[in-house]
């Protein structure tokens, strides 16, 4: 921020460029409630995926995959699934 000193000759530059940064951060303080946002999915919930990406804006909702996605995820719950049941079974004589 630049002090305007009496008898400068470029003291009005140094004013009107002042006021010209005190309405641009007026009128920025205002428009920041107005920031476009980027377009967003709106369809029918998507299949999930390994790792949580949502689809595009203008994804028509049909899965062209081969359906090794799907395989993936099977295999990763059922390894839980087997895992969390063989503890049940050798702790149940417990």
């Amino acid at each position: 921020m630049a002090v305007i000193r009496e008898g400068d000759p470029m003291a009005m530059l140094a004013w009107k460029k002042q006021q010209e940064e005190q309405q641009t951060s007026q009128t920025l303080s205002s428009n920041a409630s107005h920031v476009p946002r980027k377009p967003v999915y709106k369809g029918p919930p998507p299949k999930p995926n390994r790792y949580g990406i949502r689809p595009g804006y203008r994804w028509d909702g049909t899965d062209r995959g081969n359906g090794f996605e799907d395989q993936v995820l099977e295999a990763l719950h059922s390894k839980g699934r087997k895992k969390e049941e063989a503890y049940k079974w050798s702790s149940a004589d417990m």
